[in-house]
């Protein structure tokens, strides 16, 4: 098992307008010049505010049930759903994922939100919830270059409560990371604290690739994926 935890700088990390206006229900022709400066200045205060930290395990030879819709991976069985199951029954190997992007820009989003200011509150948590998945996806592009070496490729990442995988599986996942979640933890409910943290699943393998999500096979309709993709 190859473990790593990435330490990948704030100027690294970009947040998308475009993704910020689609979280509010809006394009990029409803905004008027004083929602675009509020967003820009968001975005600036999340740069400065965020805390990035994110670690994965690659694990050998996982099982893949296709029946009973599961992966097992060292000894752990994961009751994914039909959809992750079958993107990434070509697997090799596994690699699960934490990061976050600390807890300073959730926080900063319930203040204001706690004063009365809606539109900041909403929209430094979605700054957030931005600056997180645009972690995961450098996470996910440096376990791409570290395959790559040894001629795998790598499948998209899915994460524990979409596409019909139960969000409390992500007690397990948790469990096989245990010597490095990047200071995160679970609640009993299997939610994670800092609110702004990804977790996850990536294949590897030979006879693997990235696609487009397919979000016409998944009932997800708050998936972040199918908001960027729409």
């Amino acid at each position: 098992m190859l473990n790593k935890e990435l330490h990948i700088k704030p100027e690294h990390l970009h947040v998308d307008i475009e993704n910020i206006l689609k979280g509010m229900g809006m394009q990029i022709t409803d905004a008027d010049s004083y929602l675009m400066e509020l967003i820009d200045n968001s975005i600036s205060t999340g740069l400065q505010l965020v805390q990035p930290k994110a670690c994965f395990a690659i694990f050998e030879n996982p099982q893949f049930d296709l029946t009973k819709k599961t992966i097992t991976i060292e000894g752990k069985i994961f009751k994914t759903g039909a959809v992750v199951c079958s993107m990434l029954k070509r697997s090799e190997a596994i690699a699960l994922f934490i990061a976050t992007a600390g807890p300073q820009i959730e926080n900063l989003s319930k203040k204001e939100m706690a004063a009365g200011n809606g539109l900041e509150g909403l929209i430094f948590d979605l700054v957030g919830s931005e600056l997180a998945e645009n972690l995961s996806e450098l996470l996910h592009l440096r376990i791409a270059e570290l395959v790559n070496t040894k001629g795998q490729n790598v499948s998209n990442r899915f994460s524990p409560g979409y596409c019909n995988w139960p969000v409390t599986e992500q007690l397990m996942l948790f469990e096989l990371l245990s010597n490095m979640q990047c200071g995160v933890s679970l609640s009993p409910s299997s939610l994670m604290t800092p609110v702004k943290s990804v977790s996850g699943i990536i294949g590897i393998g030979k006879n693997l690739r990235r696609a487009s999500y397919k979000c016409n096979i998944c009932n997800d309709k708050h998936c972040i994926m199918r908001r960027q993709n729409s």
